[in-house]
């Protein structure tokens, strides 16, 4: 084999070695979640009030309303005297989130629930922003949580939050990796496979190395008071990555033990794979030096370009075949230590997944831009 044949080998085993170790994070992230343990609060800490932000987006159908109020009812059993949970609802769909949040009413302390009802707010490009922004002043809490409405939460998070962020008093904020653990549908694979295999791992290694300069959008957990001192609604509002810019203001942040999960809802192929486009776009968007070495694990792509310039070598189109079975086995085995579970026909995505990862990947350095599903304009990155 030629010298650029060796030094694909040699890309392909260090790749290698990335996604053993991813498999040994994911594994031991599951361990700690499920026998999470609080540890001590400093005694100085206080029980501060917490606000919890939950803005709802629009829903297409039942089917997405049933699985954000399923997954919004996780954090409803951690809520006490010392929570807010505030809602915004959509005016236009008030009538259809009417039943859950009378039994919402009925299942949170008294006077905990707060839910603003209103025409969904467009005072700035980024609608979730917006709508956090028409929240805040109903906010009664020292603490602010804001968490996206697809979000799962594990028994404890709120503890730990508030715990994890008593101990490091010196952190502006504390947030939390998530993985997709299930989904309905077989386009919820492709979120699934994302999520799991190209975000958890990497925001587990970040979580050994220390604070960082960012945050995830499934939980933030801040002081109101060092929000309103370091970020502005505006240049938030014009941000499409909103967390990592909430995680650039509040730097250092603490990324906690504990894993959340998210929800894949896509039902269709096409918006599933665009919406991991616009994931992958975001990520070149925020941290184009990271998502630039991001290449090292995509050995698949030198493999590619040996096939074209050395068709009639067997050894390379072995070579090839090879790394791509070997990352569809990574890609289940991810899964797998996940737990993840759905319809078997969307396993299809596993087999296709090397090939897709490449792409998007590429894809992502061309001048295509994103758009929000439900406002119709398209988004640049502001820094």
């Amino acid at each position: 084999m030629s010298g650029a044949g060796t030094g694909v080998l040699i890309w392909s085993a260090a790749a290698a070695v990335w996604w053993f170790l991813a498999i040994a994070l994911v594994q031991g992230s599951r361990r700690t979640t499920r026998g999470l343990d609080p540890g001590p609060v400093p005694p100085d800490a206080g029980n501060p009030r917490l606000t919890l932000f939950k803005p709802l987006p629009t829903v297409p159908d039942l089917r997405t309303r049933d699985a954000l109020a399923n997954a919004i009812a996780t954090f409803l059993p951690q809520l006490d005297n010392d929570s807010q949970l505030l809602v915004g609802v959509p005016e236009e769909q008030a009538d259809l989130w009417k039943p859950v949040l009378d039994l919402w009413t009925r299942q949170v302390p008294s006077g905990c629930l707060r839910v603003v009802v209103r025409e969904t707010p467009r005072q700035r490009a980024n609608p979730k922003v917006a709508w956090l922004e028409v929240l805040a002043p109903e906010a009664t809490g020292e603490l602010w949580l804001w968490s996206d409405a697809d979000v799962v939460a594990p028994p404890g998070l709120l503890t730990e939050l508030r715990r994890e962020l008593a101990v490091h008093p010196e952190a502006g904020g504390v947030t939390t990796p998530y993985g997709i653990r299930s989904t309905d549908h077989p386009a919820g694979w492709w979120d699934a496979l994302f999520v799991n295999m190209e975000f958890l791992p990497g925001s587990l290694l970040l979580r050994r190395l220390g604070p960082v300069p960012l945050a995830f959008g499934a939980a933030i957990l801040f002081r109101a008071e060092t929000f309103r001192r370091r970020v502005s609604w505006e240049e938030l509002g014009a941000s499409l990555a909103d967390d990592h810019e909430v995680g650039r203001r509040l730097a250092p942040v603490v990324i906690s033990r504990v894993v959340t999960e998210t929800c894949a809802l896509e039902t269709r192929l096409g918006p599933a794979l665009r919406h991991v486009y616009r994931w992958q776009k975001t990520i070149r968007w925020c941290r184009p030096g990271g998502f630039a070495a991001l290449v090292a694990i995509l050995p698949l792509l030198g493999w590619a370009v040996l096939c074209g310039l050395q068709p009639a070598d067997p050894r390379v189109w072995l070579g090839g075949m090879a790394q791509y079975a070997f990352e569809v086995l990574v890609a289940g085995v991810l899964m797998r230590q996940v737990g993840f579970r759905g319809p078997a026909m969307g396993g299809l995505a596993v087999i296709a997944w090397p090939a897709v990862r490449a792409g998007v990947w590429l894809a992502a350095w061309l001048p295509i831009p994103v758009t929000w599903g439900d406002t119709g304009h398209w988004e640049r990155p502001v820094r």
